[in-house]
């Protein structure tokens, strides 16, 4: 059963970056449906078009395939969804409406990957967040953890090492080292040896020193926090406290 998790620390762009366009879309294609082929954009689709000019397909193209657009000048990859098939011999892609330009001459690669597969990028995400969460929540609040830039590089990289470990493959040892940094690192901060930058933990980062009396007058609970003897941080837990020593009383 999926999880909704309120803050996710990386984003698919962050994983598909890490990754790179291959790497990304070839733990996507769970069918093995990606033909390979090399389209080349024959003119320039502006920011919204619904169409992209091509030159013809060798291989059919199905309705929800995800085309990743570079080179051709283009300063970022932008990302295409056809919203119709394209048959052999196409020179027309029907898409979603862009939300950036594709210049002349720019290429994509038929990886296979369509949008309910691409989905599994945000289930990257969220995998990584649980990790992130794991060894940090402890000490950080999820609101605060959200903001450190450290905190989302170990999350892609957790994201990153599930998605290419899918269906029993074997992540790169590269990744894997990125992963195993990331972890001693996370267990640094568990263990309170390492401090998250910008960001402030849940409670001070001092111990409390909480002095107790042993008050038989209570019928339960009769261990007592004296407050007024007592560090004055607010702690995390309630506690039983002897309300004779605050109000001065004798029993």
């Amino acid at each position: 059963m999926p999880v909704n998790l309120p803050n996710l620390y990386t984003l698919p762009g962050d994983i598909f970056d890490y990754l790179g366009s291959e790497q990304a879309q070839l733990c996507l294609d769970d069918h093995n449906q990606a033909t390979g082929q090399i389209l080349n954009a024959t003119a320039l689709a502006a920011v919204g078009a619904t169409t992209i000019s091509v030159t013809p397909l060798s291989s059919p193209l199905l309705r929800g395939t995800v085309l990743e657009w570079d080179g051709g000048g283009m300063d970022a990859v932008v990302q295409a969804v056809l919203t119709a098939a394209a048959p052999v011999g196409s020179t027309s892609l029907s898409v979603s409406a862009l939300a950036a330009a594709i210049n002349a001459s720019a290429q994509a690669r038929d990886s296979g990957v369509n949008v309910a597969l691409a989905q599994r990028l945000v289930i990257g995400c969220s995998h990584g967040t649980a990790r992130v969460k794991l060894y940090c929540c402890s000490r950080y609040d999820d609101s605060q953890l959200v903001q450190s830039w450290s905190v989302n590089r170990w999350a892609t990289v957790c994201g990153a090492r599930w998605l290419r470990k899918r269906r029993s493959q074997t992540a790169p040892k590269g990744i894997e080292d990125d992963f195993e940094e990331a972890l001693e690192e996370m267990r640094q901060v568990q263990v309170g040896c390492l401090q998250i930058e910008d960001i402030g933990t849940r409670t001070s980062g001092w111990p409390f020193v909480t002095n107790t009396t042993v008050q038989i007058g209570y019928e339960t609970a009769r261990v007592r926090v004296e407050q007024s003897i007592s560090e004055a941080t607010p702690t995390q837990f309630g506690q039983f406290v002897d309300w004779s020593s605050v109000f001065s009383l004798d029993w």
